[in-house]
């Protein structure tokens, strides 16, 4: 019995997933597809086209979206995977198909957005009907949801790996066999779906590439101009949010107005249209001058900005990795060196300082244009630029393993923030002393129901000098070593917090140590008390949600 629930939990289960998720992906090409045929029906091919309905595509998504009462905030990466990571579900149904529908309508008539965020949400809404209807535990429902979103896309993208570690990396934050097996079993049904139906095909064509170490330096300059247009781009996303709340009732007419900009914009630099993999491909072919590469990237931009501040529904995936190739083949062309070699590694920069995953766009881009030899430099551009990214806003950095805890980082948790300090949360602890015998120091483990103890030198001296935990009597026991003393089993010198220790710095110890308890010091190095983690995380929880 136990054997067939490892079974249906394990391969039964995500195999039905996966295939959810290739189908749904095969009907969202064929709903990109057919709105295609639509709009060249009215266009005949004729890019001016592009000027005369593009407003009426931004017109019509903002007044769907109104009538639907569906928020126009695009579906993100980091939604979707506080869905999943902290409210453990509770997709909406309607706004995930109205997405999936209007993303395939923007993107047939040629709206520079991708295909990741809709498809993603759209395969976390199949997977939890799935749970529900078949009633799966709680337990593995964010393992399910994963599944679905990992498994869509896969099949989107016939990128298997780098989904399987887009689930480990962005939404789970954790890996083990009970995770892993069902990502890779789903993700992999979903892809051989895919394959199936619409061929085993890279999303562009890239030749065979190759780096020189004498390369690096300018990949540096990659990485940095990457993060500086990464931190630009959403700075511009959320002057746009605050821009369409304070104008809301004449937002109608402001969207009209930038997709009047936005369809200029394509008809100036048609190559910039849709998705764009075909003009990605034509840039590795050498088809564009640099010059015309910077002009496409500043304009792609524009574009890419305008319609995600309006409100159109879209993907940010496919856009980054257009605008870091060209940015990329732009920057290399300074150098005696191929420029198709920066436009790759340009793409997975950039892709990665949107996304904020570096892991999961080098595999993308790897398993996208198969140029497997490049994995260094791509690996080491994403790194970068994410590093560049936390040195202008170190929360950053720490914004995804927060998620996995539960919080959210933005900018009201930031000012309700500068308002808390250590002392609310300290919880008073007594420590043990660096002479006291281990067989006191467990009746404290087996009293006060923790799994830490501070240690101090003596009753006098309440200098902090270590830390006893549960693991280290076990280590103790296994090694049959029980007339031992506090100093000899501790471990010395931990981690603490100040009394003034800031906000960001409470973060960061919270989304780097997974424990309930860290031990808080004075000025003068003296044990004041344990800051209870739990706390804090239910306070700055509660405040941010309500």
């Amino acid at each position: 019995m136990k054997f067939l629930k490892q079974v249906l939990y394990l391969f039964i289960i995500p195999t039905i997933i996966g295939i959810l998720g290739g189908f749904s992906a095969i009907l969202f090409r064929k709903l990109i597809k057919l709105s295609n045929v639509i709009f060249n029906l009215f266009s005949g091919n004729n890019s001016i086209y592009y000027v005369i309905l593009m407003p009426f595509v931004f017109l019509f998504t903002y007044t769907v979206s109104r009538k639907l009462l569906v928020s126009p905030e695009n579906v993100t990466i980091d939604e979707i995977a506080k869905k999943i990571s902290v409210e453990k579900g509770g997709f909406n149904i309607k706004k995930g198909l109205l997405v999936l529908g209007l993303t395939s309508f923007n993107i047939g008539f040629g709206v520079p957005v991708g295909r990741e965020g809709p498809i993603a949400k759209l395969g976390g809404v199949l997977s939890e009907l799935f749970s529900k209807v078949f009633k799966i535990d709680r337990i593995h429902l964010p393992i399910y949801l994963t599944c679905g979103v990992s498994s869509a896309l896969s099949a989107t993208f016939n990128a298997p790996i780098a989904a399987v570690l887009f689930g480990i990396e962005i939404v789970l934050g954790k890996i083990n066999s009970y995770i892993i097996i069902p990502l890779v079993i789903s993700s992999s049904v979903a892809t051989l779906i895919s394959r199936k139906f619409l061929g085993n095909f890279t999303a562009f064509y890239v030749p065979k590439l190759s780096f020189q170490d004498s390369e690096i330096p300018l990949f540096l300059v990659i990485s940095f101009l990457s993060a500086l247009m990464s931190i630009l781009f959403f700075f511009l996303l959320e002057f746009f949010s605050f821009f369409r709340i304070r104008y809301r009732k004449l937002w109608g007419k402001i969207s009209f107005i930038f997709g009047f900009l936005v369809g200029l914009l394509i008809y100036i630099y048609p190559e910039i249209a849709g998705v764009g993999y075909s003009s990605v491909t034509k840039l590795f072919q050498n088809g564009f001058s640099p010059d015309r590469a910077l002009e496409v990237f500043i304009s792609k931009f524009l574009a890419v900005v305008l319609s995600f501040g309006s409100g159109v529904f879209g993907g940010l995936l496919a856009p980054s990795i257009f605008m870091g190739s060209f940015l990329g083949y732009f920057i290399g062309d300074f150098s005696q060196f191929d420029p198709r070699v920066f436009a790759l590694v340009g793409s997975a920069a950039f892709l990665s300082g949107i996304s904020r995953a570096p892991f999961r766009s080098t595999l993308i881009i790897v398993e996208l244009t198969h140029n497997y030899q490049l994995v260094i430099p791509t690996l080491l551009t994403s790194v970068l630029t994410n590093y560049f990214i936390g040195s202008f806003n170190e929360t950053s950095l720490l914004k995804r393993a927060l998620l996995h805890r539960g919080v959210k980082i933005d900018e009201l948790l930031k000012s309700r923030l500068r308002s808390l300090n250590v002392k609310e949360f300290i919880k008073p602890v007594k420590p043990v002393y660096e002479t006291s015998h281990i067989s006191y120091v467990l009746k404290r483990f087996l009293n006060d129901e923790v799994r830490y103890l501070p240690v101090v030198k003596s009753p006098k001296d309440r200098t902090l000098v270590g830390i006893v935990s549960v693991r280290d009597l076990e280590l103790a026991a296994i090694e049959e070593q029980t007339n031992l003393y506090v100093k000899e089993i501790m471990t010395p010198e931990p981690f603490v917090l100040t009394l003034n220790s800031p906000p960001e710095e409470i973060l960061k110890v919270v989304a780097l140590f997974e424990v309930g308890q860290i031990p808080v010091v004075d000025s003068s190095e003296r044990y004041v008390g344990m800051f209870d983690v739990n706390k804090f995380l239910k306070k700055i929880i509660i405040q941010t949600n309500f």
